[in-house]
């Protein structure tokens, strides 16, 4: 699935659109501005993402006891508080003070079951083998292959048992075990890029539900591949044209494209 100027790049945020809704894909391709709403809710999971990058450096420098990871957690979240409209200032413009602050107190909640997690994580695995998962090699680097056709930044790059793997930090909800279908996806895409950059066999990656203080490892299997493969030629269809069938869901009356995806559907999308 080489590049050419018929096929425009995808990234894998193209990836994750289509497995919502394949629409989305056609519509942010055509120019359409997808920008979550700012929330609460939101602000929360920017500031779980932002807390989840220093996991390895507090637990470096903390002594392993439950009092003391908690503090510094706390301090950690408050330092991201500040951060956050400085990291992201075009999206907090228009937002106030006490959005912020809601958000920050919901991320907060969090605090004592990420505490208990990585505690239990050290006590299990072993610290060392905790920060080697947590420790990043590099923190959001793009990743990019032509033969692929796709583009897309992991949270960071680790290296764990001798190999350099992606990780990818979600700050949503946790299943029970292991990881979402949708975050299986998410990984194995880097894993393919991984591998096409650096020409080596990436085996796994990490799946980090920052909102929990949990770290899931995510053996990557050839269906998980087969997906990833599948999914690129479906959003290549769309992005050079093809608008797919319009299917209803929950998630239709909160969309951004709602009055442009409800004028008609296309008889070849059937077919798609």
């Amino acid at each position: 699935m080489p590049a050419d100027s018929q096929n425009p790049e995808m990234s894998v945020s193209d990836l994750l659109l289509y497995t919502g809704c394949p629409r989305q894909v056609y519509f942010v391709s055509r120019g359409f501005e997808l920008i979550p709403e700012m929330s609460t809710s939101r602000i929360e999971r920017m500031l779980l993402k932002e807390l989840a990058l220093t996991y390895s450096e507090i637990l470096n420098k903390c002594s392993l006891n439950a009092d003391s990871l908690h503090c510094e957690l706390e301090a950690a979240l408050t330092q991201a508080q500040r951060d956050l409209p400085l990291l992201f200032p075009g999206e907090f413009a228009s937002s106030g003070k006490d959005i912020l602050v809601e958000g920050a107190a919901r991320a907060r909640a969090q605090i004592p079951e990420i505490t208990a997690n990585l505690l239990k994580a050290a006590e299990e695995y072993g610290k060392d083998a905790l920060l080697a998962a947590l420790t990043p090699v590099k923190t959001e680097p793009l990743l990019s292959s032509g033969k692929l056709n796709l583009k897309g930044v992991p949270s960071k790059l680790v290296r764990f048992e001798g190999a350099l793997v992606p990780s990818v930090i979600r700050p949503g909800s946790c299943p029970i075990q292991g990881v979402w279908a949708s975050d299986r996806l998410h990984a194995a895409a880097f894993v393919l890029l991984l591998e096409a950059e650096s020409g080596e066999e990436v085996p796994f990656a990490f799946v980090e539900y920052a909102a929990f203080g949990l770290v899931r490892k995510v053996i990557i299997r050839s269906t998980d591949r087969r997906e990833v493969l599948k999914i690129c030629r479906r959003v290549e269809k769309i992005k050079a044209g093809f608008m797919p069938e319009r299917k209803e869901g929950k998630l239709c009356k909160q969309c951004n494209f709602l009055e442009p995806c409800g004028s008609g559907s296309s008889l070849m999308s059937k077919f798609f």
